[in-house]
């Protein structure tokens, strides 16, 4: 240990020098000087772990003495020796900058020692955090300056906008105030839907097009010459939104404008509002995804220690515990979709066996869906596995029973089947991201009211739904794309109006890969390995806790980064440790290299209610061999832990 000692009298600096000599366990290199601005070229010069400062020197006194080396070598721990027994100095020096306060008089190897090392440890604890708020701030930054770019960016779609609608084609009209003559050109009638020469010219005929809902706010507004928008009813029965510029003209008193189809501009007002919305969902949801992680963990945790705690529950009592736990993980899931989509996290892509996620969304559609509906499964049984995520792949076959519900309210057949299908060069040509090879085809049909055809090529745009405001988003549909699109997949539909509609998703198959067996919970037990539990909630210590003393682990847990050092300090035989990274005051990111200093060969899997590929990559970079999002099963808990048995030697 480099240490420097700033002490102007000789016999303190040989006593000091014959204290750190008689310690075995570590060897103390001194380097002493008199005055301070020696060991300010000292420590410009030279690495020093450590500065024993005494308060009154002939170039320097009291308290400016540890401010002067503070400000100018802030990495360096520093203990101040005195011979003044005063508090209050002690805590000045503290507040200056040092680590610690000790007094000549009193000091004893042990003392001594035990000061240093703890004030180095507290001061590399203080500069790790400071790093982590710095990385913290460089990112916010980095955040900030993409969001200007997409504000920037959505100024000048605008901008574009703008430009697009007064290039667009108007139509111009004249409308005589004393006969209620309207003349139109062409095409202000094509605005309307109206063939040439179809209007009758009369205010009346105008009036008639309108919605019925905007046809007194334009009585009152048109006699007044004003810019103003209002809908209209095409006679196809679909709706258009208009926009009128007029001024009034005397002699004789009439009214000249044009008119302009805005339909598209009101459309992507909407959507721009839509997306705002989720934009703050994103931010919400990223800021509550780790609280309700928090809240599902321990109740997950609760539903699958109680059976093996209270093994003669009745029947009636299990079916409660698994409802519940079928809840927590529902809910969990509920999470995973909405940061998935708001914040595009990365589903985990595994080895999957397609019947099974069929099965679990067929027993949850008889249970949902109205007896009206007569619901037909037909799943091959020697489904090939695919490459994929569980619960997006769940996501969007609920969607398409959900959307086959609403299309069949007054009952009808919904058919979910599934089989192996091989596409040749014939059928890839048909689909823009079909490839030759081995797929796995899942059909959802239904005998609704089916998709008109004008509606058939824009049921995957972003937004776009027939349903009324407020009992659909359009965004269903839209996600279904994107995630079978990431799975190297595609989509076909065929739907006839008022017969139903039939939806195929295909997936690439590997026919020549089994699904992995699932390890049961007492192949994964600890043999009673040391675990160490890390996290500020009380409910997720107990629960972990309680999990792992269930399948013979040894459990020590901490309350926060402070207390799980001082833990393993105490605890040599701990060599694992489960710590969240979302914590006050010393959080998981710095406390692992504080835990490493002390066992270099902890095992640290880190545990977080946000779960993106960037935070799991971030964890890996700085030294946690494993990840566990919340909320998690008995089995993710012990599956990770497992993961240590080729590399931890009291593992089997």
């Amino acid at each position: 240990m480099q240490v420097l000692l700033v002490e102007d009298s000789a016999p303190e600096v040989r006593l000091l020098q014959e204290i750190l000599k008689s310690t075995i366990l570590t060897r103390f290199e001194l380097v002493p000087v008199q005055r301070m601005s020696d060991a300010i070229a000292q420590l410009k010069s030279t690495h020093f772990d450590i500065v024993l400062l005494d308060l009154t020197l002939p170039d320097s006194t009291g308290l400016d003495s540890v401010s002067n080396l503070t400000s100018q070598f802030p990495s360096v721990a520093i203990v101040v020796l005195t011979n003044t027994n005063d508090d209050d100095l002690a805590i000045n020096a503290v507040r200056h900058g040092a680590q610690d306060y000790l007094m000549k008089r009193q000091l004893n190897p042990d003392t001594l020692i035990r000061s240093m090392r703890y004030a180095i440890e507290r001061k590399q604890a203080a500069e790790a955090l400071r790093e982590a708020n710095e990385i913290l701030e460089q990112r916010v930054q980095e955040r900030t300056a993409e969001l200007k770019q997409e504000i920037e960016r959505c100024q000048k779609i605008q901008a574009r906008l703008e430009l697009a609608q007064k290039a667009a084609k108007t139509g111009t009209f004249e409308w005589n105030l004393q006969t209620n003559e309207i003349n139109w050109t062409a095409e202000a009638e094509a605005l309307y839907g109206l063939a040439p020469g179809s209007f009758a010219g009369s205010y009346e005929h105008w009036i008639e097009l309108l919605h019925p809902d905007d046809r007194t706010k334009i009585e009152i507004e048109d006699q007044q010459a004003l810019d103003t928008e209002f809908r209209i009813l095409h006679p196809d029965g679909s709706l258009r939104w208009i926009a009128v510029q007029s001024s009034l003209v005397a002699q004789p008193l009439r009214m000249l404008g044009i008119q302009m189809d805005i339909t598209e501009k009101k459309q992507l007002e909407a959507q721009f509002l839509r997306a705002q919305r989720l934009e703050s969902l994103g931010t919400l949801a990223g800021g509550v995804a780790h609280d309700l992680n928090n809240i599902l963990t321990p109740i997950l945790a609760v539903t699958q220690i109680l059976p093996l705690k209270l093994p003669n529950l009745d029947d009636r009592n299990r079916y409660l515990l698994k409802t519940a736990e079928t809840s927590a993980r529902r809910g969990a899931d509920l999470v995973k979709q909405i940061l998935s989509f708001a914040r595009g996290v990365e589903g985990h892509r595994v080895s999957l066996q397609l019947s099974h996620v069929l099965r679990e969304v067929q027993q949850i559609i008889q249970q949902t869906l109205p007896k009206s509906i007569d619901i037909h499964t037909n799943i091959a049984s020697d489904l090939c596995t695919i490459t994929g995520d569980a619960t997006q792949i769940h996501q969007i076959l609920m969607n398409l029973c959900v959307n086959a519900r609403d299309a069949m309210p007054e009952g009808g057949t919904l058919t979910l089947q599934a089989e192996n299908i091989e596409i040749d060069h014939a059928i890839a040509r048909l689909h823009l991201d079909a490839h030759v090879g081995s797929y796995v085809v899942i059909t959802v049909t239904d005998t609704g009211t089916g998709i008109s055809p004008e509606n058939l090529n824009r049921i995957f745009d972003p937004f776009f739904t027939t349903k009324e405001i407020g009992k659909g988003t359009g965004l269903g549909l839209s996600a279904l794309l994107g995630i079978v699109r990431s799975h190297h997949g595609f989509v076909d539909v065929q739907s006839q109006f008022n017969q139903g509609s039939q939806f195929k998703i295909y997936l690439p198959a590997d026919c020549s890969k089994e699904c992995p067996s699932e390890e049961t919970l007492q192949s994964l037990s600890g043999q009673q390995a040391w675990v160490l539990v890390v996290d500020d909630e009380q409910a997720v210590c107990d629960t972990l806790q309680a999990m792992l003393l269930a399948h013979e682990y040894q459990v020590v847990v901490a309350k926060g980064g402070t207390e799980a050092i001082s833990l393993l300090t105490e605890h040599s035989e701990i060599q694992t440790v489960i710590m969240d990274l979302m914590m006050p005051t010393l959080d998981g990111w710095a406390t692992l290299p504080l835990l490493r200093r002390v066992n270099g060969e902890i095992y640290a899997i880190a545990m977080s209610g946000l779960a993106s590929t960037e935070i799991v990559t971030q964890a890996e970079r700085r030294g946690f061999q494993g990840f566990l999002q919340k909320p998690f099963t008995t089995q993710d808990l012990l599956k990770v832990l497992a993961q240590q048995q080729q590399q931890l030697s009291f593992l089997v």
